[in-house]
């Protein structure tokens, strides 16, 4: 069992909460892992019998640990733990943490994610969500994702992510002189991409709908916090503060996002607190962002296409924007404590 800081429910709220339960493993089955093997062993293809995974300690990862059709699990960081894979390498099979594909009624909390540094090679990200729905990520500490800290995609549905902080402390790598693809970028520090392509639609439309609440950008984040196609997101007293960063929020096609009581900490006067669709093409003008009752932005309201503003499904309390800066800075991350009920 969890001890939860700053009087936290033991369910999400937000996306993750509609239409259904998000509760993973629930407790049930609790068992201790302390390598990569073991974890690996604990999320059996297939397996939806319900299991509460402790990570101890610091876990080396070899390259992405894929984790399919899976249900029914949460997995627990302890204090001081952490997944790693800091290799700065090529091989695209190499890179990464870990990845959620098909998988349903997922939990992760308070897990350290530490990559290698940014570089924009087609590489894995730290933390993938693919085609995977009632999934909760909560109170993890996201760094230095070589392509991104945490990306979802493939009409993944139905996520709420809570008191989360995403940073780089590592400096980008440096562009290999000889790559002469212009579109590679050295400085890739974009850390959450939300809808991987404009063709994604027929898997994405009417889904990645999110909750983002009381998350932390952090310093060393240049972009994508995050970027968004398709899904209807929800970002609920969020901390935006990064020196570096060139642009906070991307708002793009068939994008529907709601800023609620966030704070925006403009670092420098080219920061652009959000970014809409740069396209000529008509089609692809699709998208909704709007500002409520946040510190540093005005209120706003900007779209273009036909769809509607959304309004949250669900019920929350809504935090005063002039309180999240010290609240986020005191519990986002892996923060939380356990108590000693704890497998031997």
């Amino acid at each position: 069992m969890m001890m939860l800081p700053l009087a936290l429910t033991a369910q999400p709220i937000g996306w993750a909460s509609v239409g259904g339960v998000t509760d993973g493993g629930n407790g049930e089955q609790p068992t201790i892992v302390t390598n990569y093997d073991e974890l690996r062993h604990a999320l059996v293809q297939k397996d939806s019998t319900r299991r509460t995974i402790y990570l101890k300690g610091r876990i080396e990862v070899p390259g992405l640990l894929r984790v399919k059709s899976v249900s029914n699990k949460s997995i627990i960081g302890l204090p001081g733990s952490s997944l790693v894979n800091d290799r700065y390498t090529l091989a695209k099979d190499s890179t990464g943490i870990l990845m959620l594909d098909r998988c349903r009624n997922i939990i992760l909390q308070n897990i350290t994610f530490l990559g290698p540094g940014a570089f924009d090679r087609d590489a894995n990200d730290n933390l993938i969500v693919s085609r995977s729905e009632r999934i909760w990520v909560d109170h993890c500490d996201f760094q230095d994702g070589m392509d991104g800290n945490f990306d979802c995609n493939s009409g993944s549905d139905l996520i709420t992510v809570s008191w989360c902080r995403f940073r780089y402390l590592k400096q980008p790598w440096p562009k290999l002189a000889d790559d002469t693809n212009d579109d590679h970028n050295s400085d890739h520090r974009f850390s959450n991409l939300w809808g991987s392509s404009d063709r994604e639609g027929p898997r994405s439309e009417g889904r990645l709908r999110t909750t983002f609440d009381h998350c932390w950008w952090d310093e060393g984040c240049v972009a994508r916090m995050p970027f968004v196609r398709f899904g209807k997101i929800h970002l609920l007293n969020c901390l935006y503060a990064s020196s570096v960063a060139t642009v906070y929020v991307q708002s793009r096609f068939r994008s529907n996002v709601l800023a609620d009581a966030c704070v925006f900490v403009k670092m420098s006067k080219k920061l652009k607190l959000f970014q809409t669709p740069s396209s000529s093409r008509p089609e692809y003008q699709d998208y909704n962002i709007r500002f409520s009752n946040c510190l540093g932005a005005d209120d706003l309201e900007q779209r273009h296409g036909d769809a509607d503003y959304f309004t949250p499904p669900y019920k929350y309390q809504r935090q005063a924007a002039s309180d999240v800066a010290a609240t986020v800075k005191a519990g986002a991350g892996a923060t939380l404590s356990t108590d000693k009920n704890l497998p031997q």
